[in-house]
């Protein structure tokens, strides 16, 4: 039997901060996993999950480069999955979807950045669909726990729950079809935020982009600093004001819930509130050519544990409400989780919907969430408000 006939999932991007903690989650489960890396060496004091003992170590590692074809081509020639991992994503996501789709292998990433979401099921979502496979962008924290929250959500207020295993075997009805929602926003609240070198760079690269938002059946630009009240509890300080910034949910979530508008926002601590809304409206105007000239700060380890997070998804019709919110703390931990459990799922899977698909649409919301609520250590918490 082949790896791939076993479910081989390849990590592309290992070394990184994000990658190294997917192969831990994968080792965590005994789920078998190879590896690809730039280079066969180690750079003094980096850390590779191939040498840590009592991690579980991958089956093989691959010296590999995501511009190269021909390399990719070795590295996913008996992969079942492609993580990558490697970034920025901007740059890579596109030829390494290619070369996993020609490898016969499904795709998803880490990421969540807008720009490169949009440009993904543009220009490849034909050559997922006729390689058969799935291309899941925006697999980690950053996309997926706000997609299935909002769906959640819908579900509710359209009175379509549904209720099964977590993992779809046949593709579902977009949600509210007959009777699309008014709106759903999603927020993304953090308190003591530490960005990795690579979190760094995808937020430079941000810069020239508005924010897109889902209007009317169609993308549009956001409106630049525009703002709204975000209620997470008092585990981080309540109310909060959160402002509009490119999340990948704006691009996911009307793939499979008819709603008329779909808007994103971020909350950092409060004391960065007026630094962040200065970053909002200075972004998408300053020359592109200037993300080259930002170097980024490379926190230390223990910084990047301290971040507390939560993620709100608000769904409204009529005078009718629903919120779920989920709050942890970790990010980078919790993107490796997530991202871990959607590719042991995938690897797992038989028949499913293929193609370029969002989590809702691979994914039953309400179960898939609880189960990554589980293994990742988040406060689920659904509130529904309905009107009358």
């Amino acid at each position: 039997m082949s790896s791939r006939d076993d479910g081989l999932i390849v990590v592309l991007g290992a070394r990184g901060v994000v990658g190294r903690r997917i192969c831990d989650a994968l080792a965590a489960a005994g789920v078998p996993y190879a590896i690809g890396v730039r280079r066969a060496v180690l750079d003094p004091g980096t850390e590779s999950p191939a040498l840590d003992a009592g991690r579980g170590a991958p089956i093989r590692t691959e010296v590999c480069d995501a511009f190269d074809a021909a390399s990719l081509a070795r590295a996913f020639a008996d992969a079942r999955v492609v993580v990558n991992a490697a970034g920025p994503l901007r740059e890579t996501a596109a030829p390494v979807l290619v070369a996993a789709m020609a490898a016969g292998a499904h795709y998803l990433d880490v990421g969540g950045e807008q720009a490169v979401m949009h440009a993904l099921y543009e220009r490849h979502e034909s050559t997922v669909r006729r390689a058969g496979l799935v291309a899941l962008p925006g697999a980690g924290l950053d996309c997926m726990i706000g997609d299935l929250a909002a769906a959640w959500a819908a579900q509710h207020l359209a009175e379509e729950p549904d209720e099964g295993p977590p993992v779809r075997d046949t593709p579902a009805p977009r949600i509210a079809e007959l009777a699309p929602l008014d709106e759903i926003a999603t927020s993304h609240v953090y308190d003591d935020l530490a960005l990795s070198a690579g979190s760094q760079r995808a937020l430079f690269g941000a810069i020239g982009h508005r924010p897109l938002v889902w209007c009317r059946d169609r993308w549009e630009p956001g409106r630049v600093g525009q703002t709204r009240r975000v209620n997470v509890g008092p585990a981080l300080g309540g109310e909060r004001e959160a402002i509009a910034y490119a999340g990948g949910e704006a691009i996911s979530i009307p793939h499979h819930v008819a709603t008329q508008l779909v808007t994103t926002y971020a909350s950092l601590s409060r004391r960065a509130t007026g630094l962040a809304r200065l970053v909002a409206h200075a972004l998408p105007l300053v020359p592109r050519a200037a993300a080259g000239l930002l170097a980024p700060y490379a926190p230390p380890g223990d910084d990047l544990t301290r971040t507390r997070f939560a993620i709100v998804a608000q769904v409204r019709r009529g005078f009718s409400t629903t919120q779920i919110s989920l709050r942890g703390h970790d990010l980078y931990r919790t993107t490796a989780i997530v991202t871990a459990w959607a590719a042991r799922q995938l690897a797992a899977r038989g028949a499913g919907p293929v193609g370029m698909r969002a989590p809702g649409e691979l994914f039953r919301a309400a179960p898939a969430l609880r189960e990554l609520a589980r293994e990742a250590d988040l406060a689920l918490e659904p509130s529904f408000v309905d009107a009358g």
